[in-house]
């Protein structure tokens, strides 16, 4: 992950066109948890396609502007600042406020890599000094190692739900039952082609699967309205 790609997200984001490939979670009204796919899935994508979407966590402003991000590679974090909104403590803030916290819900060390080669000296004094701040110690060369005892926290951070408006509960609807048409235009050839198989047995009971999770998702959002509503 280069950072002219994290700042192209963070620019999406303040646009409002993330074309449906960032779905975010709010922790808090500066931090959000999302799930990024970089690219649209399309029917030539191999099966060897790689990670299906990155972690990341988006830090706003007190004005909403998002100003910074964190990708998170497990064993690896990759922080960018906008270059406007450097040496104002934004990251250094969420990271201790929040974005550890939560990270240490599934893991009890973190490491990062901050190699001055590949960032220049400037980034890498910025960057070393971010990490040692937030309690980071060096574990070799470029590397430092942080323990999940110093942000540690009995209750999960889990962040907070957003409404999904009927329109949208439609949409998502249709979108599953299109998956269902499609698999079963698959599962056609298969059957004509190749016979009776088990195999083609199996996928025609995952149609019918999809298809009646279609109507589950609706069952579901109809339940979740409920329950917001009564709070």
């Amino acid at each position: 992950m280069h950072n002219n790609q994290i700042k192209s997200l963070i620019d999406k984001l303040n646009k409002k066109k993330t074309a449906g490939l960032i779905h975010l979670r709010p922790l808090t009204e500066t931090v959000d948890f999302a799930k990024v796919f970089l690219n649209k899935p399309k029917p030539t994508d191999s099966i060897f396609y790689g990670n299906d979407f990155e972690h990341f966590y988006f830090i706003k402003n007190n004005d909403g502007v998002y100003v910074a991000a964190v990708c998170d590679m497990k064993h690896d974090l990759h922080w960018y600042v906008v270059k406007k909104f450097r040496g104002q403590g934004h990251l250094t803030k969420a990271m201790k406020q929040i974005i550890l916290f939560h990270l240490f819900n599934d893991r009890e060390i973190q490491e990062i890599t901050i190699n001055v080669d590949k960032i220049g000296k400037n980034n890498f004094n910025s960057s070393s000094k971010v990490a040692l701040s937030l309690g980071f110690e060096e574990n070799g060369i470029f590397n430092y190692i942080l323990k999940r005892e110093k942000y540690f926290m009995e209750e999960i951070v889990v962040g907070q739900n957003t409404p999904i408006d009927k329109k949208r509960m439609e949409e998502l609807k249709n979108k599953i039952f299109f998956l269902s048409r499609s698999l079963l235009l698959i599962h056609s050839e298969i059957d004509m082609k190749m016979g009776y198989t088990d195999y083609a047995e199996d996928l025609m009971w995952l149609v019918k699967e999809i298809k009646n999770y279609a109507e589950l998702f609706e069952d579901a959002w109809w339940k979740h309205k409920s329950v917001q509503n009564s709070i």
